[in-house]
């Protein structure tokens, strides 16, 4: 695929694939998978401004989740794609993406910061997104799909102090302004 050639979305299987394809062996497990697979999406948003999968993520007490991970997770065992071994997750065979160059070294580069992190670092840094918790109501209300226009608010996805990218407001998710409570003091 050329350089500026546009993608469509990464169906959700293709896309995990993907990512099982570049964890080492002994980091590949579901936590790790949900956690790089929701920054990966999440950092492709925020600088790309546009969607890169199909998956959806569901907002859970461990995190962001890709939504109904563990019935796809079955479904492409059943199909000879991954092999799960308890909590771990071995891939059988290569995605079907065509990526761009640009997309692949942006893609991986996400996919190799985060996997140097271990499982409680990927929660916890899952946990303090301004997307789960705007999702969850603070950890109040948990299963809710997290609108991947919140993506937008991760600033902390901007590498150096100095990035001032700003966004387009129009793409930030309306505001209902009844539901805001007032800061006690």
């Amino acid at each position: 695929m050329g350089k500026n050639q546009k993608i469509e979305k990464l169906n959700t299987e293709d896309y995990i694939l993907y990512i099982l394809n570049r964890l080492e062996p002994q980091k590949s497990d579901k936590i790790r998978l949900n956690k790089i697979a929701f920054f990966v999406e999440f950092a492709y948003i925020f600088y790309n401004n546009k969607v890169l999968s199909e998956a959806n993520y569901a907002a859970i007490d461990k995190g962001p989740v890709i939504d109904g991970y563990d019935t796809i997770l079955k479904s492409m065992a059943n199909e000879g794609k991954i092999k799960i071994d308890g909590y771990v997750l071995r891939p059988l065979k290569s995605s079907e993406v065509n990526l761009t160059e640009n997309d692949v070294v942006f893609i991986n580069g996400i996919i190799d910061k985060y996997s140097a992190f271990n499982k409680d670092e990927l929660i916890a840094l899952s946990h303090a997104t301004d997307s789960y918790k705007i999702t969850t109501n603070n950890e109040k209300d948990m299963g809710g799909i997290i609108n991947k226009k919140l993506a937008f608010l991760e600033t902390f996805f901007q590498e150096s102090e100095g990035e001032d990218d700003d966004k387009d407001e129009d793409t930030l998710p309306e505001l209902d302004r009844k539901k805001l409570v007032e800061y006690e003091f």
